[in-house]
């Protein structure tokens, strides 16, 4: 019996694999460009489930050392108040940091907040904008330190609010994003609605528009540095 048909089989099983390892994944998030407290997570902290929140550390200490850290860089501190569950808390961190095009994000829901999911969003030609996204990043690198304020598990995010001032601006959604002036005061907060994209069918997609949410944080640099 010849061997040929069996050869045949056998390489096209060989390139079958071959094209899935050489196959593109989803596009890795680059590197972030600006100053972020916490700088890095304790992988022991709640079996290091945490991407962008420190949820046991004091948040309030967390807040005075990336006002020093600003402070000594000559920036302005952006608070952003949220949650690991919180997507549009993943999709601002992917929008100041550059992405486009294609997003991945794992998320939860407030009423779920220990449950992950993870969804692969395209932005679309109508929305993806490469050097916009790259204008936008650049921009937030050079003006200001950012400091992720966890409400879900970690201690005194609530003093964070009341010692900046901020309380009384905050309606209980997340992310609360403001920034505050080198007293640690409360100077503008982000207007989310202003500047949101999002589509509901079948492809749906949560996203800023990046020039409108660059001018949104350009005034409030503006509003923290006239406080100062």
């Amino acid at each position: 019996m010849s061997k040929r048909p069996l050869i045949v089989v056998v390489l096209a099983i060989a390139a079958g694999i071959g094209a899935a390892f050489l196959a593109p994944g989803p596009k890795a998030s680059p590197p972030r460009a600006y100053v972020s407290f916490p700088a890095t997570i304790d992988p022991q902290c709640r079996e290091g489930k945490a991407r962008m929140f420190d949820e046991c550390s004091d948040q309030a200490a967390l807040f005075e050392q990336a006002r020093a850290r600003a402070m000594a860089d000559g920036k302005v501190l952006l608070v952003e108040i949220g949650a690991e569950w919180c997507i549009w808390c993943h999709v601002f961190e992917a929008h100041i940091n550059g992405e486009y095009d294609e997003f991945r994000y794992t998320y939860g829901a407030p009423t779920e907040p220990e449950a992950r999911y993870t969804t692969t969003f395209e932005e679309g030609p109508q929305w993806s904008d490469a050097q916009a996204a790259s204008e936008l990043r650049d921009f937030v690198a050079a003006n200001f330190v950012i400091v992720h304020i966890d409400l879900q598990h970690a201690p005194n995010w609530t003093t964070v609010l009341e010692k900046s001032a901020a309380a009384e601006h905050y309606k209980g959604s997340v992310p609360f994003v403001f920034t505050v002036d080198p007293h640690g005061q409360f100077a503008a907060k982000f207007d989310h609605d202003s500047v949101e994209r999002r589509r509901e069918d079948e492809n749906w997609y949560r996203g800023y528009d990046r020039r409108g949410l660059m001018t949104q944080l350009a005034a409030m640099r503006d509003a923290a540095r006239a406080k100062s």
